[in-house]
C-alpha cells in the first residue's frame, strides 16, 4: 500500500447530496474525489447466506453479498462487504458486479422503496488484520486495520444494509460531533 492521507469518517458523508456529487459512487468514492483521487471499485456479487451475527440483524438467512476493494492510485485502500436482505434486493441493479451505482448502495436501495433514516456503527479503531484482509490490501500481517460496522435502518426500523469495511487503520480518522445538556 502506498501512502495516503487519512480520511475524516464523519455521519455528514452519508447525506445523498454528498454521496451523489459528481456522479460519485457512494460516500468514499466522493470523498475521494474531493481529494483529487481517482478511485477504481472492483465489486463482486453473490447470493449466499450472511455469517450469523449479519443474518441476526437482517433476520435472514438469504442475502445478497456485494464485495468491493477500493483502489487509489493503483493501490488498495479499503475493501468491504455489503449484505442485503435478498428479498429486497433480488434481480435488482445491487446485483451487479459493477460500480455503477451513483450515490451508492444507499441511493440504489432508496430507488428501490427502501430509504434508509437511521444508521448505526460500530468502529473498532484497531486489531489485527485477517490473512484474507493483509493479502488483498497489501500490508503486512502486523500493520493494523480498523473496521466500520454500519447498520442501516428504513423508518420501519427494518435493517436493509450491513457493511463491514476493513482499512489500514492509518487511512481512517473518526469525528464526531454531536449536542450536549
Amino acid at each position: 500500500m502506498t501512502w495516503t492521507d487519512p480520511l475524516v469518517h464523519t455521519p455528514k458523508r452519508y447525506s445523498r447530496d454528498f454521496r451523489e456529487r459528481d456522479s460519485a459512487l457512494g460516500a468514499l468514492d466522493s470523498q475521494l474525489k474531493t481529494l483529487g483521487a481517482t478511485p477504481v471499485h472492483k465489486i463482486t456479487t453473490e447470493r449466499t447466506a450472511p455469517p450469523a451475527d449479519i443474518a441476526a440483524l437482517l433476520q435472514t438467512d438469504q442475502a445478497l453479498v456485494r464485495r468491493r476493494l477500493v483502489l487509489v492510485n493503483g493501490s488498495p485502500y479499503r475493501m468491504g462487504e455489503s449484505w442485503f436482505p435478498l428479498d429486497i434486493v433480488k434481480d435488482s441493479p445491487l446485483e451487479e458486479a459493477s460500480p455503477t451505482l451513483v450515490g451508492g448502495v444507499k441511493s440504489a436501495l432508496a430507488a428501490l422503496g427502501y430509504p434508509q433514516t437511521t444508521a448505526k456503527e460500530r468502529i473498532t479503531a484497531s486489531r489485527t488484520p485477517t490473512p484474507a484482509e493483509f493479502q488483498a490490501l497489501d500490508i503486512s500481517p502486523e500493520r493494523s486495520v480498523a473496521e466500520i460496522m454500519h447498520i442501516g435502518y428504513t423508518a420501519d426500523g427494518r435493517v436493509v444494509e450491513v457493511t463491514v469495511t476493513v482499512a489500514p487503520a492509518q487511512t481512517l480518522v473518526a469525528e464526531f460531533e454531536f449536542d450536549l445538556d
